[in-house]
Parts: structure tokens; sequence; C-alpha cells
């Protein structure tokens, strides 16, 4: 492809003098100018660079210099699309994480969003980073070979009754907690104690 440039000098005859025989445009020189015209637009629209007038995506992408799976994402009918329903027909999860016990237990939900923990001693519950609206939670609190441990929840932690449940004690053993979330509080809405 070309890109047109002034092929005559017009602005240099107008510097001319009236009198100067060059000052007078000829046909040539306009037939010169619109051949400059007429090349670059002809290469402008040649088909091998106009979009509309490719035969396949291929050659599209080859003329922009775009690579599928390095500029572009490949085509996949079983994506997802966020802003419309969607019907799944194979397990949809999220991996089982591990938060790190401690005395005071801090739970990223962004990446721990079903978790688990092994209380090695009685622990206090940091209020979860990175909470959204709307989206649930689960926990398997466990205890380890000792058992008795006993956690102290952040006041963003909501129970049925205002009340935390009472945590099974038995060595080893897993206490199951589920949460909803609106962003700042966590609403305790499902517990199963002593799972075994």
């Amino acid at each position: 492809m070309s890109d047109y440039t002034i092929q005559v000098s017009w602005s240099g005859k107008d510097a001319l003098a009236d009198s100067d025989p060059n000052k007078v445009i000829s046909g040539a020189d306009f037939n010169t100018e619109f051949t400059a015209i007429q090349t670059a637009v002809g290469t402008k629209m040649d088909k091998s660079a106009n979009l509309s007038d490719v035969v396949t995506p291929a050659t599209a992408r080859a003329n922009l210099g775009l690579t599928i799976g390095t500029d572009v994402q490949a085509y996949d009918a079983d994506n997802v699309v966020s802003d419309v329903a969607n019907e799944y027909t194979a397990t949809q999860n999220f991996n089982a994480t591990t938060l790190s016990d401690g005395a005071t237990i801090n739970w990223d939900a962004s990446a721990n969003q079903t978790c688990s923990v092994t209380l090695g001693g009685n622990r206090t519950m940091a209020a979860p980073t990175n909470l959204v609206d709307g989206a649930f939670y689960h926990i398997t609190v466990i205890q380890d070979g000792t058992g008795s441990r006993t956690i102290t929840w952040n006041s963003v932690f909501k129970w049925p009754s205002a009340t935390a449940p009472t945590l099974t004690t038995t060595a080893s053993a897993k206490d199951e907690l589920t949460f909803r979330s609106d962003g700042t509080n966590m609403y305790n809405v499902g517990q199963a104690l002593n799972v075994s």
C-alpha cells in the first residue's frame, strides 16, 4: 500500500511572478496529481488489505497480524457468558484450600471460597477480606489431635439467634459452616457439627 503525497508544488507556483510562464497550471500538472491520488486510493483498497473483501477469517487475522491464542481468544461454544443464564452439563466447583493456623486466622475470601483450617490451639478468626456481596463461603473447622480447641469469631460473623455454635471438641472432629456475605458481613446460613 502507498500513501498519497503531493506531486506538484502548488505553493511554489503561487510564489512565482504572474509573468512567469511556469505559474500557469497545465493539464500535465493535473494529470500527475490525479494519477498519484488514483494509485494511493487503489492500493489502499487492495483486497488483500481490505477486511470486507477477505475470503476467510484466517486471511483477516493475517492481514491484521493477529494470532489465535496470543492476540485473540479462540472461539469456544462452551465458553460461559457472564451476563446471561448458563446451564452446566459438568460439575463446577471451587478448589478446596487450607487456611494457615495461628493465634489469629486470616481468611482471604477471594482465594479461599471453600476452605478448611485445623486448629492447633484456641484461635481468633479475623474478619475475612475481599468479600463479595451475594457470594457464599464455606469453611471446615477441624480439631487437631488434641481437640478441645475453640474459636473467637470476629463481629462480622452473624449467627442464628446471635449465638455462634459450640464447636465439637473431640480430637480430629470436623464442623462444617456455610455463610452468605453482603460484602461486609458473613451470615451463617448452614452448619453441620461433628460431621464424621
